[in-house]
């Protein structure tokens, strides 16, 4: 399954499996790249906690920063959004996703949250996006819950994450073309009924059943589908929760399923 998008993978999800394997990140991703990854979505956390690594990283292996993500608090203060953009665009990428949170999950908060995060993102040149999240509690757990987010908040994009929908038990391919006209960003996220390494992490979702990480394309969601109708998008590869101990080999696979191989 080709696409013409950057295919990249979450930064903290490499550190994982470099941790485990006791190598260097550096020499981790270049063994990615050679099977074609070319991006890195990180933390705003990691690129705190992490910079020089990342730094030496990211001139020796010459991926790009795909987009940051974070979970901003909102609430309390505005200024963590704006914390986040700014380092986006010292990290020279072009996006941020943000996972909004609040005290009792106040739809209000987090709405008049988002609303200034974009704006700010606006005077600095940085798209401001939000994914459905495979949380049992989240207001945007769900294709209306998402949808009302970005029907009130015009300019906010979407991080279209193939496997949140779980949730619910709502159709992936559904949501896509629900949202295709918003987004700018692909999670892809597989998942299975059942665990493929005994150390696997499944999620529960609202039914009590639960659903495990998988290398793309070994999973139960329709990702091939959705890439037959998705345009030149970062594609990032996301696997928390998957084994750390497989974790490099299924980015590996993963990308290389993307790519047709």
């Amino acid at each position: 399954m080709s696409t013409t998008g950057t295919i990249a993978a979450f930064y903290e999800n490499i550190r994982t499996g470099a941790a485990h394997d006791g190598i260097p990140m550096a020499d981790a991703v270049s063994a990615l790249c050679e099977s074609g990854l070319r991006g890195l979505y990180i933390s705003y956390e990691s690129t705190l906690e992490y910079a020089d690594e990342i730094a030496r990283t990211l001139k020796r292996t010459g991926a790009e920063v795909a987009g940051l993500h974070a979970w901003v608090t909102f609430g309390k203060s505005g200024t963590q959004a704006r914390r986040v953009i700014d380092r986006a665009k010292d990290m020279g990428t072009d996006h941020v996703l943000i996972v909004p949170v609040c005290e009792g999950n106040d739809t209000e908060t987090l709405i008049a949250g988002m609303r200034d995060a974009v704006g700010y993102g606006k005077t600095r040149d940085i798209r401001v996006y939000m994914e459905d999240l495979d949380q049992p509690d989240s207001p945007y757990n769900s294709i209306n819950g998402l949808g009302m987010f970005l029907d009130r908040i015009p300019e906010l994009g979407c991080c279209f994450d193939t496997g949140n929908w779980i949730m619910r038990g709502e159709d992936e391919t559904e949501a896509f073309r629900r949202f295709r006209g918003r987004i700018g960003a692909m999670h892809l996220k597989d998942r299975r009924t059942s665990p493929i390494n005994p150390d696997d992490e499944g999620v529960r979702i609202l039914d009590g059943t639960f659903r495990y990480p998988a290398p793309v394309g070994k999973g139960n969601i329709r990702i091939a589908e959705i890439l037959s109708m998705a345009e030149g998008w970062p594609m990032v590869v996301e696997m928390y929760g998957y084994s750390p101990k497989h974790m490099l080999e299924g980015i590996r696979e993963s990308v290389q399923w993307i790519q047709g191989e």
